[in-house]
Formats: structure tokens, sequence, C-alpha cells
């Protein structure tokens, strides 16, 4: 299987041997972003601020939506529109955190999805490639006979043994990002597959990190990699905003 370690399917009487293939990353339609285990990460000296709870910031934020306005000559429909807005964005917020604190898997990927459009929205950046992305998850067909729904068949690659079983490798989406400094590259890839030829063959997503090994994440894992990643990103987004705040002079003991 693509990148796993694990063991065979006994077709051998004598051992099980550990199976270990080379992975097949095909080019990357989208950048959506691993030995099993959980990623730590941390956030260290500078963390972010703490989110204030809802209504904290409500009214004065309200406020000054309806000040900044009027003062604009905007028409009060304009005004409650904005108000009203302002509004649903923080009980948007409330609950996106509760379900995030909660780690729903089944209501997780969906406020994802509204994060990632909201950012798009903020940034002004095109909605084109996420909306295929939702249009491809939201017309999988049913998957070919043997195969997953998510299954890329002409990819898979199936096995015959001796004893007459046939026993397929499966590949899904592959994804890769390049993160560069101008000088240099890390180019990261992840692919979702399952191997019939070991004995746990459930599905599971395998990522690697430049030319290193890969690790290999269940669902539940993989889970809890995507909530130490969205840590990590938070503090590179605070590092961000924080990096261009100017030294501040030199006392007099300092000089």
């Amino acid at each position: 299987m693509i990148g796993a370690k694990g063991q065979n399917r006994a077709h051998n009487d004598d051992s099980a041997a550990e199976a270990t293939a080379t992975p097949s990353v095909e080019r990357n339609e989208s950048s959506c972003m691993q030995k099993t285990g959980t990623l730590m990460t941390s956030v260290e000296a500078d963390a972010p601020p703490a989110k204030a709870e809802p209504g904290q910031r409500g009214g004065p934020l309200l406020a000054t939506v309806r000040q900044a306005l009027a003062t604009a000559g905007a028409d009060q429909a304009v005004i409650a529109e904005a108000v009203q807005a302002v509004a649903s964005g923080q009980v948007y917020q409330a609950a996106t955190v509760s379900v995030k604190e909660q780690n729903s898997h089944a209501v997780r990927p969906f406020f994802d999805c509204l994060d990632l459009v909201i950012n798009h929205i903020v940034t002004g950046a095109p909605l084109t490639a996420a909306r295929e992305a939702a249009e491809a998850l939201a017309t999988t067909p049913p998957g070919q006979g043997g195969h997953h729904p998510w299954c890329h068949v002409d990819r898979c690659k199936p096995h015959r043994f001796e004893d007459g079983a046939v026993l397929t490798e499966h590949h899904g989406l592959a994804l890769a990002t390049e993160l560069t400094d101008g000088y240099e590259a890390l180019r990261l890839r992840a692919e979702l597959g399952s191997d019939e030829n070991l004995i746990d063959d459930h599905a599971s997503v395998f990522i690697w990190a430049g030319n290193n090994d890969g690790l290999s994440f269940d669902q539940d894992n993989l889970g809890r990699a995507i909530d130490s990643l969205d840590t990590f990103l938070d503090g590179l987004r605070h590092l961000h905003r924080v990096m261009g705040q100017p030294r501040a002079p030199k006392t007099e003991e300092q000089a």
C-alpha cells in the first residue's frame, strides 16, 4: 500500500511479511490539506489572544458598525443588513468553536467547508476551486464493484496470488503542495488509499514531507492530526500578523 507498513494476509503458511510499497502521487487538483499517531504542536511565547465569548464584543462592535455606516450616509436598510451580518457572524463563531471543542466528525466537515468559503470571501480569493471540490464530493458516484466510492479505479492495482485470490491496492485522491522561501522548497503530499493485502485494510490517509517516509493515519488519528494542524496554523496566522511590528527604540541605558 502507498507508504503503508503492515502485515500481509497469510498467503504463506510459514510467515506473514511486512508490506511496503512506494506511493504514486498524481497531479494535485486542490491544495486542501501523517506513522499512526498524533501530531503535537504548540505556539510558543507570543501566543494568540484568547477568543472572546459571544456577547463580550457584540455590543460595541454592532454600535461601531451602526455609527460608521450612519456617518457614511448609508440608509437604514443597509445598516440593518450589516448589523444582521455581524450578529450572524458572532453566532457562527460561537457555534464553530463549540463544534471544534466537541470534535464531532459528523458535523465538523460542514463547518470546515464554511470556514474555507469565509476565508475565500475575506481574502477575495476566487471560489471556483472550492465550488468544484464541493460539487465533486456531492456527486461522488457509488463505488464500482470491489472499489470504494473514492477510488480512482484506473490507478488501483489488483494483485493475483498463487491460490487464485485477487487482492487490490486502492488509490484515491492525491494532494500536493509546496512551501518555499524563494530559495528552497518543502513538498507536502497526501493520498487516500487502502490495501486488501494488509490485515488492517481499512482506508488510511498517507502523508509525506519531502523525501521522508510517509505516515499512515486512520480516521480517528487523522481527525486528531487535523486539530493539531489547526492549532499550528492559528499560531502561524498570529505570527504573520505581528511580524511586521517595528522594534521599539532603545532606551538610553541600552544605547
